[in-house]
């Protein structure tokens, strides 16, 4: 049998290429989950990708000068909520990530005050308006859980994520 050299450069032309596609897939980053759901399933993170975490945040004050204790100097959980987002979504910023590269949450919810309930539609509706958005359309996977209280009573949210970006 004769060695033809086209076919053997044919050969690893094609186990090349199946090699880096192969390559180029695994360094994304992947998100399963139900489409009509808030949320994704899944998250797939290439090995070589890039963390950044956070620890639990809570809510800054809306109104400093009322003392703790007062139920408007925090608001209710969605404010809370919205509180805890925007310093997340600084802290990312500040380290070149964003609300994009977000694929994991926990997110503890504790009673509101005034009704003694967990107020996880207001969670949800602060939510909605920075993931699965058109700006940052992904849905991290989260784990949102209800407790009995936070270390300052009159917080009704921790929120705490975990971003990862491909490497370029």
């Amino acid at each position: 049998m004769k060695f033809n050299i086209s076919y053997f450069k044919l050969f690893i032309s094609f186990v090349s290429f199946i090699v880096f596609t192969n390559s180029l897939y695994a360094q994304e980053i992947v998100m399963k989950g139900n489409p009509a759901s808030i949320i994704s399933s899944t998250a797939q993170i290439p090995s070589n990708a890039e963390y950044f975490y956070t620890s639990g945040f809570t809510a800054l004050a809306i109104k400093p000068e009322l003392k703790d204790g007062e139920y408007e100097k925090y608001g209710d959980t969605k404010t809370q909520a919205i509180s805890v987002l925007e310093r997340l979504k600084s802290a990312l910023e500040a380290e070149g990530y964003s609300f994009k590269d977000v694929f994991s949450m926990h997110v503890f919810v504790a009673p509101d005050t005034k009704s003694g309930e967990f107020d996880f539609k207001g969670w949800n509706e602060a939510y909605k308006q920075y993931f699965g958005t058109e700006e940052t359309p992904n849905k991290p996977i989260r784990a949102t859980v209800g407790v009995a209280t936070l270390v300052n009573p009159h917080k009704f949210i921790e929120i705490e994520v975990i971003a990862a970006k491909s490497p370029r």
